[in-house]
């Protein structure tokens, strides 16, 4: 899958800080998935191995650009450098943002994805 390969170099373009990147996709569903279009990658204005931060203003930026394109923001991408699930400050942030969160841990070398419905909860990626 190119998109994941797109992720994986993005993550580790960004090492040792964790890397950030929003999905878009037109929000439509295909056999129960959600399509990813492209990869808008953002700066990690934190430069933090441990977090990140996207600036109000390429959020902004990022919602600007999604709408010209006619499409969504659907999921939010951020890398770990630590098993792929979300910290306490991801799930905080994925109570206000619910779209698919996928995270790439950067030790493992591998993704996996989650959502927060109620309860957080990993979803398959294909």
């Amino acid at each position: 899958m190119d998109q994941l390969k797109e992720l994986e170099r993005i993550a580790k373009s960004s090492l040792p800080n964790e890397s950030c990147a929003f999905l878009l996709g037109n929000g439509q569903q295909q056999d129960n998935k959600i399509v990813i279009a492209e990869i808008l990658p953002i700066k990690n204005v934190r430069a933090s191995y441990a977090s990140f931060e996207i600036p109000p203003d390429e959020l902004l930026r990022a919602y600007d650009y999604a709408e010209q394109k006619r499409v969504q923001i659907t999921g939010i991408f951020h890398s770990h450098p630590a098993p792929p699930s979300p910290s306490r400050t991801d799930i905080r942030f994925m109570e206000i943002n619910p779209v698919v969160w996928v995270i790439y841990s950067t030790t493992e070398r591998r993704f996996a994805a989650w959502v927060f419905e109620e309860i957080v909860r990993e979803v398959a990626m294909v």
